[in-house]
């Protein structure tokens, strides 16, 4: 997959349906830094706001042509948004991932309030068997 999409000029998903959650190849690309062409399912739509990528209409192949076209023609467009993309992408980067992660359980344990520790009444052997033996 590496290779295929790092060998592209253009990316496309032209996903079918907005509740596509996400893309896997959609965030590689965007990691790599290359131009995409989307439809806006919710994870596209994020990804590629702030001009990382293009939205086209769902169901829309004339769409998707002229934004490639576009894309073909502008060289330093197409430049400007792989920029974005690549840019954008460096906080997805597995350490970046982790550092983050590692930041959230530090707050969460900061923000953890401990719970008061209260007393167990504590009976001697002696006690306890002779309590048991009381009640029988």
């Amino acid at each position: 997959m590496a290779s295929l999409v790092g060998a592209a000029d253009i990316y496309i998903t032209p996903y079918c349906h907005e509740a596509q959650a996400v893309s896997g190849t959609l965030a590689f690309a965007l990691g790599a830094g290359k131009a995409i062409i989307s439809t806006p399912y919710w994870h596209a739509a994020e990804l590629l706001d702030e001009g990382r990528g293009i939205l086209v209409p769902f169901d829309d192949a004339g769409a998707i042509a002229g934004a490639a076209i576009g894309l073909l023609e502008n060289t330093a467009g197409r430049q400007a948004m792989r920029r974005l993309a690549y840019l954008y992408g460096r906080h997805m980067v597995w350490n970046q991932a982790a550092q983050s992660y590692m930041r959230a359980f530090a707050r969460a344990k900061a923000d953890r309030k401990q719970p008061i520790r209260r007393g167990f009444p504590v009976q001697s052997v002696d006690q306890n068997i002779a309590g048991r033996l009381a009640s029988i």
